[in-house]
């Protein structure tokens, strides 16, 4: 994720349609993330095709399906949404959570995988 992380934090040229920038940034980002979600067990990985400067898409850990966004680029770019959802077509879902993109591949590895981990403990206790 180092790549695409600090890919993140460069400058986005604005434009009216996608740019090779944020076309190149969005494979990168996209291949490492999808290996990231693998890596902490996800399944059913679905991400959108690329929009206007954004990423959003599904995924699922255990039985719990999430919801993930990076606004726009060009502006702010320095957090990721994440969200429980009840299905993959749940664009509103559960709460709002945000993990960082700019303190590193180590604190959003945490960061995300906390927020996983205790969506999977309140499962069990409710």
């Amino acid at each position: 994720m180092n790549k695409a992380l600090a890919a993140t934090a460069q400058y986005f040229e604005s434009s009216s349609g996608q740019t090779p920038q944020y076309l190149a940034w969005y494979r990168l980002f996209r291949r490492e993330f999808t290996k990231f979600l693998i890596a902490i067990g996800a399944t059913q990985i679905q991400i959108g095709k690329p929009n206007h400067f954004d990423m959003s898409g599904f995924f699922t850990v255990g039985t719990q399906a999430w919801y993930f966004s990076i606004s726009d680029l060009r502006g702010s770019k320095d957090k990721m949404l994440i969200r429980t959802v009840k299905s993959y077509k749940d664009y509103t879902g559960g709460l709002n959570q945000y993990v960082r993109l700019d303190n590193g591949e180590r604190a959003f590895s945490e960061a995300f995988s906390r927020i996983v981990r205790v969506s999977e403990l309140q499962q069990i206790l409710d």
